[in-house]
């Protein structure tokens, strides 16, 4: 789906997603539509994964057709934002590490001035890890999109 989607799109697509027509989607389900209907987010399984959690307003682990317009706007969001991890992620162990983050951080389209390298990273390092993980990388970067969806 390029660009936003009409209601009636949504609807279209939601019918599509409920493949046992009970009115919620499990995280099987949407994984299944994914690949079927969205094959170009189907092997960024992680980005899913988050677009899933932010999407469930009601924590409820279902997305229902309430919530279906936030994931299907928040699947091409964390897409997104997981291939600007990966392209950090030079060595492709979905970890940013410190030197990884220093070389790529202006290279996934971020700015940040030199001698704030180090206090960003550690910034979003919530973990106190040595490393960014992509969950990381998210809620530093996501949150301002999640909470202005509520």
């Amino acid at each position: 789906m390029s660009g936003r989607a009409t209601k009636t799109d949504i609807d279209k697509v939601w019918q599509t997603f409920d493949y046992n027509n009970n009115g919620i989607l499990s995280l099987a389900e949407i994984d299944r539509a994914v690949i079927e209907l969205l094959p170009q987010y189907a092997k960024d399984k992680p980005a899913i994964l988050r677009a899933y959690k932010a999407a469930d307003a009601s924590k409820d682990g279902f997305i229902d057709r309430k919530e279906f317009e936030r994931l299907v706007d928040f699947l091409g969001y964390y897409d997104d934002l997981f291939k600007k991890f990966s392209k950090m992620d030079t060595d492709g162990d979905r970890r940013v590490s410190f030197d990884e983050f220093k070389k790529g951080w202006s290279d996934a389209g971020f700015s940040v001035n030199e001698g704030d390298v180090r206090k960003t990273f550690d910034a979003i390092d919530k973990n106190k890890g040595g490393y960014i993980l992509f969950e990381e990388f998210c809620g530093a970067l996501a949150k301002k999109k999640v909470s202005s969806k509520h």
